[in-house]
């Protein structure tokens, strides 16, 4: 077996410090042993050993939220609110997008997550154009810049949405299926998997949403859904349906132990319970939540009802960063002011929030250095001045590192970023492309 042994001085285990540890990492990626260097060594003398001097590996975060193509819009929403930037910039921008474009912007957003530590993505598309090509375009960009990509097709029909959104509940079902089948063809496994996204209860009839529940039992795979980002749409589902949009969902079948909830921040305590008891997600975007105003999640009350609870940044232009250890940091300051109490969340919380519990709800292996899980890892400088005076600690790492500590970061055992930059493409082009595209 051709394997590798990483020797950092550290590195964060099921949320504990371990100091000058030892990895055996297989030709496939896969951890095969944690033990000290010394050990292994003498184990396996063919391994190829890696010395990490100086640096801490922490796993690969996942991002449980995002909207890649949004990236191309960042700097162009500041200071609105959901609806006059859905209105202003997302809507007329959306329209205006090539196939390529689409693409290019796909390895922009995922090169910024990556460098930021992010080696997992769930990205909500829904530039469908009735059909899968748009999609094989970021599954294609996934592959190329060399990040996990879930890609949650989406099933969107409101009619004041762009026509390139909107299809009959039968076409989305039939171009999703059509979608798993290109994919297998162009081989994009192990970079890709599908998942269906009902885009939320104002943007998918009833009729849509369960179009979407029977081709995710179909596809035996997950399901995202927005839903109670803000509170116009509580108020205007509990005036026409009597319902809130949690309990619209439930009624609707979109709510399962394979179903993610995206936002959930308009919740009242029955909504709560049914989320506990349907074993659904709930993906935060704290930072996306605070720039849109749309208020904050009430993540204590769900972590305290065992919901599993993960981290999004949503789109680059309705956060600006893509980054999960930004996001650690934001959503345990606003639980500590909300709540008026600075013990009531801690770093390790927020810190599997970010890692293994997403990778857990969203059915990946990740997201934990341990045998057996995919090497999917973040190497960060130990001698960045955002994570001294050592010895660094989960604390560090949550409230205090920037990300200029981040050194490598390695998806299935390949290095797919050193030092910022990507190593499976020339970035240099798409730098040029991007640099003056919103003046074009």
């Amino acid at each position: 077996m051709r394997a590798t042994i990483y020797a950092p001085d550290a590195a964060v285990v099921d949320g504990r410090v371990l100091r000058n540890p030892g990895l055996l990492v297989d030709d496939r990626g896969v951890i095969q042993h944690l033990d000290n260097v010394s050990a292994l060594t003498t184990e396996f003398p063919e391994a190829t050993p890696v010395s990490l001097s100086g640096e801490m590996l922490l796993p690969g975060t996942i991002n449980g939220h995002n909207h890649a193509f949004q990236v191309l819009m960042r700097g162009m929403g500041e200071d609105l609110d959901f609806m006059r930037w859905r209105s202003q910039v997302l809507y007329p921008v959306s329209e205006r997008l090539t196939q390529q474009e689409i693409y290019d912007s796909a390895r922009l957003a995922y090169w910024d997550m990556l460098r930021h530590g992010i080696t997992a993505v769930a990205d909500f598309f829904y530039l469908n154009d009735q059909g899968c090509e748009n999609a094989l375009a970021i599954a294609r960009a996934a592959r190329d810049v060399g990040i996990r990509l879930l890609l949650a097709r989406t099933f969107y029909d409101w009619e004041g949405a762009p026509l390139r959104y909107r299809e009959t509940p039968q076409a989305a079902h039939d171009n999703t299926l059509l979608l798993a089948k290109r994919l297998s063809q162009e081989n994009l496994d192990p970079w890709v998997t599908l998942h269906v996204a009902p885009h939320s209860p104002h943007g998918a009839s009833k009729e849509m949403v369960e179009s979407a529940v029977a081709t995710q039992k179909e596809l035996n795979t997950y399901l995202h859904i927005h839903v109670a980002e803000g509170q116009y749409e509580r108020e205007a589902m509990l005036s026409r349906d009597g319902q809130t949009p949690i309990q619209w969902c439930q009624a609707a079948g979109a709510l399962g132990e394979k179903s993610l909830a995206i936002h959930a921040v308009w919740t009242d305590e029955n909504d709560l319970e049914i989320l506990r008891q349907s074993r659904a997600a709930v993906v935060h975007n704290p930072a996306s939540n605070m720039i849109l105003g749309d208020g904050i999640a009430p993540v204590i009350e769900m972590l305290r009802r065992d919901i599993p609870v993960l981290l999004g940044t949503d789109g680059g232009c309705t956060n600006d960063r893509h980054s999960i250890f930004d996001d650690m940091r934001m959503a345990a300051l606003l639980q500590k002011v909300r709540m008026t109490d600075a013990s009531v969340i801690d770093a390790n919380t927020v810190f599997a929030m970010g890692t293994s519990v997403a990778s857990h709800a969203l059915g990946l292996n990740g997201g934990r250095l341990l045998p057996g899980e995919s090497f999917d890892a973040v190497s960060v400088s130990l001698d960045d001045p955002s994570l001294l005076p050592g010895p660094a600690n989960l604390g560090h790492i949550v409230y205090a590192m920037a990300d200029t500590a981040i050194k490598s970061v390695y998806v299935g055992g390949e290095r797919v970023i050193h030092e910022g930059r990507p190593t499976r493409f020339d970035p240099n082009p798409l730098i040029q492309w991007s640099r003056n595209w919103q003046t074009t």
